[in-house]
């Protein structure tokens, strides 16, 4: 660099909430982070890896911008980014106020709001699923009734699969109602049955154009809450195909243009349809899913992208092997005696989050579950089955 040629300035970053992954992915591409957290909370332990720290009310819009406005005036911000369900909304509000790229509120609205999302696919004719907003237990027994089978009533707004519930009939609306509100459930969506595989498609866009990186197939409990992932899917090429173009043509509808996208799907009899999706990457450790069968690093590419710092995929990525997660959901009870196998030189995993004396309830949400196992393989296959083989190997005994 010759003599007063400016120096180029290192690139920035604001991270809302993240997770420890993002704000070490930064660090390690050379930008500097400036990380906020919620102050009615203590810093969390990746704070410490942030240049610099905020704590402020990560609800309020307003005291979010006159935190970060000054340094953003001083050495603007290349992204307001956050990977966390909490951090997205606030972190779309305040890029949109600081005028800096990304994601617009509008999409992650759209995204976090399963009424909204639904009524605009309905509305383009895009997978159309029968859809209703019951105010009342009779609203419901009447959406049971004119969709003449089963429905799914959720929150519009739930997260870890919390207060979701199948509907049998209309016989069956009132106690599932009060079920629902029993489970912490508001503003109730009504929506016919899909019956089917449910998939998670892992995407990431960049400038408007979504590659598909993975599909998983999923393991979902009586409650809808996933018991386990395997990737990469084992349906046949062309379904694939079918499901990978309606999430490209859903993310397009939404308005996603970068990062990270986490979407859900079932796989009906009349073609794919879309049940929800995030900006964000999945959750149940379906990134390290992704890194032991593809060798990919999402966070990394959602950090440094947009900045320019890391390409964008090109083309779909090919496995290279199979990864798998299984979880961990013994017998309520209390916790008596735990056993984990040794597992030696094996690449398997397990982690425990309960312990001798803790209570267990039954699995209603994704936080009800006891730990996990995940495991690799030379494909999918063979990655379910040692996961399989070792999770039948822990146990977790409870009693009264």
């Amino acid at each position: 660099m010759t003599s007063g040629q400016r120096v180029p300035a290192t690139p920035r970053l604001a991270v809302i909430a993240g997770t420890p992954q993002l704000v070490g992915a930064a660090k390690e591409l050379g930008v500097d982070t400036v990380f906020v957290h919620d102050a009615a909370e203590a810093a969390p332990a990746q704070a410490a890896e942030a240049d610099t720290v905020l704590a402020t009310d990560l609800a309020d819009t307003d005291a979010l911008h006159a935190a970060l406005a000054p340094l953003h005036a001083d050495r603007p911000f290349g992204r307001v980014l956050s990977l966390t369900e909490r951090g997205l909304l606030p972190a779309a509000a305040l890029a949109e106020r600081l005028g800096t790229p990304g994601n617009s509120l509008h999409t992650v609205g759209l995204l976090q709001d399963k009424r909204r999302m639904r009524e605009l696919l309905n509305a383009r004719g895009i997978a159309p699923v029968r859809t209703a907003a019951p105010r009342t237990a009779a609203d419901l027994a009447e959406f049971c009734r004119t969709t003449g089978g089963p429905v799914i009533l959720k929150p519009a707004t739930g997260t870890a699969s919390q207060a979701v519930f199948r509907v049998a009939g209309p016989g069956d609306a009132e106690e599932i109602w009060q079920a629902f509100e029993a489970a912490g459930g508001t503003r109730p969506v009504a929506e016919e049955y899909l019956d089917g595989p449910e998939i998670s498609v892992e995407t990431f866009s960049c400038d408007g154009k979504h590659t598909v990186l993975a599909v998983t197939d999923k393991l979902v409990g009586p409650s809808f809450v996933e018991t386990g992932h395997t990737l990469p899917s084992a349906l046949p090429a062309p379904v694939l195909d079918e499901v990978a173009a309606l999430v490209v043509t859903f993310l397009d509808a939404v308005g996603l243009i970068e990062g990270p996208a986490h979407t859900e799907v079932k796989v009906t009899g009349n073609g794919p349809r879309v049940l929800e999706s995030h900006n964000r990457v999945g959750g149940d450790k379906i990134r390290e899913l992704l890194r032991r069968a593809y060798g990919l690093d999402v966070v990394s590419l959602t950090a440094g992208c947009p900045l320019g710092l890391v390409p964008p995929p090109a083309e779909a990525p090919v496995a290279r092997r199979g990864a798998a997660i299984r979880f961990l959901t013994p017998s309520p009870g209390t916790v008596r005696r735990i056993t984990v196998p040794d597992l030696g030189d094996s690449t398997a995993e397990v982690r425990l989050d309960v312990a001798v004396g803790d209570g267990v309830g039954p699995v209603r949400r994704s936080g009800d579950r006891s730990g996990y196992v995940i495991a690799d393989g030379t494909d999918a296959a063979e990655a379910a089955r040692r996961c399989e083989q070792v999770a039948g190997r822990v146990l977790i005994e409870t009693g009264e």
